[in-house]
């Protein structure tokens, strides 16, 4: 069973994907913020892709994919951006630089599970 790990300051937001990527067949593993998902990493909890919410709290979901790459370059294109600000410039640019995709949190939420899925076969 590949595993998601759901990176969002919001419970609610990973209650909600939780639901959705259970219901879809994946293991889910979750974190608060960047620090708990670096941490996640660390403990040897098995990656296959991210869901990370863009503005957290401390570090965030930007800085948290470089780590992320950094540490686990296979993750490079297994990241999905979750946002509720999917429309500034300033969050819009620097995630088409890294080519990552992004869905807006007043989307549907189903879509953060189409584009794993997405990037999940893109891999193989």
């Amino acid at each position: 069973m590949q595993t998601i790990l759901i990176v969002d300051d919001e419970p609610s937001i990973r209650r909600a994907l939780r639901g959705l990527f259970e219901r879809g067949g994946y293991g889910v593993a979750e974190a608060g913020s960047a620090d708990e998902a670096m941490a996640a990493l660390g403990d040897g909890t098995p990656v296959d892709a991210v869901v990370c919410d863009v503005l957290m709290p401390g570090t965030g979901g930007i800085d948290l994919f470089d780590q992320l790459v950094e540490r686990v370059p296979a993750l490079r294109d297994r990241v999905v951006f979750l946002t509720g600000a999917a429309q500034h410039p300033a969050v819009q640019g620097p995630i088409e630089q890294r080519g990552v995709p992004l869905i807006s949190k007043m989307d549907d939420l189903r879509l953060a599970v189409d584009a794993v899925r997405l990037a999940l076969l893109r891999r193989r």
